[in-house]
């Protein structure tokens, strides 16, 4: 594929591809020379894994790493005590680059989504950026913001709603996948919730018509939903599962919860599912006389991707970095690269532009399989994580260098909030 035609396409001559290869020889030597240490972050993370609000170790790790290399660092912030700001800077004024790390794990299968390649990644681009900005006196502010409970809890969401990314002008992050790399990461909306239905508890020979049955009351709710399934579009799914229906035979539950996903293809198409669902709820209590409680978890909005940012990413993996083109994947010609899966990434995508770009691990399965846990400690997926991390550090540099191109991410973010209904 060829990357500069893309680029020309995407930006125009306006935003053209200028940086100098001192910046990326220089950048790529400053993260090389960080590699060993890295690594042993990496495994350290990899080794401990920690599920979601109790990532302790993993964001004293890297917050003393960084409070090491000069990074002015606070934790606890944004509404989440395991979450973490870093920020570096040499002048005054100019932009505020930001990447995302990510460090929580799975239960069972620890990082099994390669959330410490994410951190790894991440902490490569703050190196290579800060050794450039006092290299070549760049202006501007570098930022790395640790993010918890991105498998679930909605981090990002809870920490978009308390002000983070507010003063960034762009948000990269990066994500390692089995076995191709692409300069975007297409996801869908996702918004998870549990439904809790009280009944009224009886003797279930004696005295049926005193009760109301919440065992019921769900399974009705579940078939509503099943029913409701040959109804929504193909970029739409419903999932559900019954987590309590009751403990014993001979009586009438009066209590029943159950967890349920919804997923579609941007943020608006999920609102107006969740308007279709949540009627099916309420249609199943009163029809067995019982009360319900929808309890909704983070909104998880889809990936907007920004194509200005993504194309000069490819640039740099294929023209600076020798990255194989024909592993590099295009989302919008290759199916492979489609993603059912969502990230909450996203919110901070409708928030400011950015990417999340995807690196390859060779592993053998998908993330959230053993194989793929196994592959994430790797020494191969350390250097891919490496790569990327060098890719998206000189499109950082460029942002703080580039007023042109700059200015064509920001104009396409705002089309793109635009055409959402966002502005």
């Amino acid at each position: 594929m060829s990357a500069p035609s893309r680029e020309s396409q995407a930006c125009g001559s306006s935003a053209s591809f200028d940086i100098s290869n001192e910046h990326l020889t220089f950048v790529s030597q400053a993260i090389d020379s960080a590699s060993t240490e890295l690594r042993r972050l990496n495994l350290e993370i990899w080794n401990n894994p920690e599920l979601k609000f109790k990532e302790e170790k993993a964001c004293k790790l890297l917050t003393e790493w960084l409070q090491s290399q000069g990074w002015t660092v606070n934790t606890g912030v944004y509404g989440i005590s395991t979450a973490f700001e870093a920020r570096f800077s040499v002048l005054g004024g100019g932009r505020t680059m930001c990447y995302n790390a990510e460090y929580d794990a799975l239960p069972e299968i620890g990082h099994a989504c390669g959330h410490n390649l994410i951190a790894t990644s991440t902490l490569a681009s703050g190196v290579g950026v800060a050794s450039a900005m006092k290299q070549f006196n760049i202006p501007g502010t570098l930022v790395i913001i640790g993010t918890p409970a991105e498998e679930t809890g909605g981090g990002k969401y809870i920490m978009a709603n308390n002000g983070a990314w507010k003063d960034c002008d762009i948000v990269i992050m990066t994500h390692p996948m089995p076995g191709f790399s692409s300069s975007q990461m297409l996801t869908k909306a996702s918004w998870k919730f549990r439904a809790k239905f009280h009944g009224r508890g009886s003797h279930a020979g004696a005295a049926p018509w005193d009760g109301a049955n919440a065992c019921d009351a769900i399974v009705m709710a579940y078939n509503g939903l099943a029913l409701l399934r040959q109804h929504v579009k193909k970029t739409e799914s419903i999932q559900s599962i019954i987590l309590e229906a009751g403990k014993a035979v001979n009586v009438i539950p009066d209590y029943s919860e159950g967890h349920f996903s919804l997923r579609a293809e941007d943020s608006v198409s999920v609102e107006k599912l969740r308007e279709r669902v949540i009627p099916i709820f309420h249609s199943a209590a009163a029809a067995t006389g019982c009360t319900v409680e929808l309890f909704w978890d983070a909104l998880y909005e889809d990936v907007v991707n920004n194509m200005a940012l993504a194309n000069r990413y490819t640039n740099y993996m294929l023209n600076g970095l020798d990255f194989d083109p024909a592993e590099f994947v295009d989302p919008a010609t290759q199916p492979k690269a489609a993603m059912g899966g969502s990230s909450d990434f996203g919110n901070c995508s409708y928030l400011k532009p950015g990417i999340q770009t995807l690196f390859k691990i060779n592993a053998t399965n998908m993330p959230h399989t053993p194989e793929f846990q196994q592959a994430a400690g790797s020494e191969y997926a350390h250097t891919e994580a490496l790569r990327a991390g060098k890719a998206n550090a000189m499109v950082g540099i460029d942002v703080l260098l580039n007023d042109e191109f700059y200015q064509a991410a920001q104009r396409e973010w705002e089309s793109s909030m635009e055409a959402r209904g966002r502005r």
